[in-house]
C-alpha cells in the first residue's frame, strides 16, 4: 500500500474526524503518503484540516475547477465521475493536477461511495498520466480491471470492507496480492497464463493463476511458478485448459506441491476432468490439494 486516505466529507459514512485522522496520519508517517478526501470544499475548509492533519495529497471528488485545484497548497488528485452523460473531455483541462482519478458517478459530476464499478469503456482514450482507477474494485474484479484498463494505480474502498469504514483484512490482503503480482508481472513471464479472479477457500481469498495455453513441458515453467510463490503465500493454479498425458501432469503437480511446501507456501490446483479421474484412481489424491 502506497497511500492511506482520510475521508473528510461529513455526509459520508466513512467520515473521519480530523483529530482522529491526525493520530492515524502520524502513525503512517514514513510508511506511506497520506491523502485527504474532500468534496467541493472551500479553501478555508481544506486549510483548517491541514493545520491539524499532516497530509501529503488532496483528493477532490466534486466540481472543483482547474483554477481551484491550482490554488491549493498540496498536490491534487482530481477525481472524475464517470457515468451516463459525463464530459469525457473535461479531464484534459486539468493540466496542473498531480494525477487524474476515475470513479463511478453517484450523481452528475460527483463520484464515490457507490461500491459499483463503472463501464470501463467510458474512460477517455487518453486518461492522462499518472491516472488511477476507482469504483467498486474488489478481489473478484481487480485482476480484470488491471488487465483491461492498465491504470497507473488503483483506489480501493468498499470492495475491501466488511462494513462501511471497516476494512476486511482478508479482502485487503487478497487485493494487495493481485497488485503485487501485477507490478511483478515481468518476473513471471516464463510461466504462461494470467492472474484471474480470486478463489475463496476456507474464508480466505486465494489469487488464482490460469494457464491460458497448452504447455508442452511443465519443467520449463517451474522457475516461473517459483517466482509466483515468492509473491503469493497462497495460490490456486488453474490447469483446466491443460491437455496431454494425465499421469505425467499428476507427477508434475506432486513436484510443484512439494516445492510450495518446502517454501512454506500454500498451493492448490484446479485440474481437467481427465486428470481428476486419474487422481481419484491413484494414491496421489490425498497428497495433492485439489479444489472444485
Amino acid at each position: 500500500m502506497d497511500h492511506l486516505g482520510f475521508n473528510f466529507v461529513k455526509s459520508s459514512r466513512r467520515y473521519v474526524d480530523p483529530q482522529q485522522a491526525k493520530r492515524l496520519a502520524e502513525r503512517a508517517r514514513g510508511h506511506c503518503s497520506t491523502v485527504g478526501v474532500f468534496l467541493n470544499p472551500t479553501r478555508e475548509e481544506v486549510q483548517n484540516v491541514l493545520e491539524m492533519v499532516p497530509l501529503d495529497i488532496l483528493q477532490l471528488h466534486g466540481l472543483e475547477t482547474p483554477d481551484f485545484c491550482a490554488s491549493l497548497p498540496l498536490p491534487v488528485w482530481k477525481v472524475f465521475a464517470v457515468g451516463p452523460g459525463w464530459d469525457v473531455a473535461a479531464p484534459a483541462s486539468y493540466v496542473g493536477v498531480a494525477a487524474r482519478l476515475y470513479d463511478t458517478a453517484s450523481k452528475l459530476g460527483v463520484s464515490g461511495g457507490t461500491g459499483k464499478a463503472f463501464d470501463w469503456s467510458q474512460l477517455p482514450g487518453n486518461p492522462g498520466h499518472p491516472w488511477y482507477l476507482a469504483g467498486g474494485l474488489n478481489p473478484e474484479n481487480l485482476s480484470e480491471a488491471l488487465e483491461i484498463c492498465k491504470p497507473d494505480g488503483i483506489d480501493l474502498n468498499s470492495g475491501v470492507e466488511s462494513s462501511p469504514g471497516l476494512k476486511d483484512p482478508h479482502k485487503l490482503a487478497a487485493a494487495m496480492a493481485i497488485v503485487s503480482a501485477w507490478r511483478a508481472k515481468e518476473n513471471v513471464s516464463t510461466f504462461p497464463g494470467r492472474l484471474v479472479s480470486n478463489v475463496e477457500v476456507d474464508g480466505r481469498f486465494w489469487p488464482c493463476w490460469k494457464l491460458d495455453r497448452e504447455v508442452q513441458s511443465l519443467d520449463l515453467e517451474t522457475s516461473g511458478l517459483l517466482d509466483l510463490l515468492e509473491i503469493h503465500d497462497y495460490l490456486v493454479l488453474d490447469l483446466t485448459n491443460r491437455e496431454g498425458d494425465a499421469v505425467d501432469l499428476a507427477h508434475e503437480l506432486m513436484h510443484w506441491q512439494m516445492l510450495a511446501f518446502e517454501r512454506g507456501r500454500h498451493l492448490k490446483f484446479r485440474v481437467p476432468e481427465a486428470l481428476l479421474e486419474v487422481l481419484l484412481r491413484s494414491s496421489l489424491t490425498p497428497l495433492l490439494e485439489i479444489i472444485d
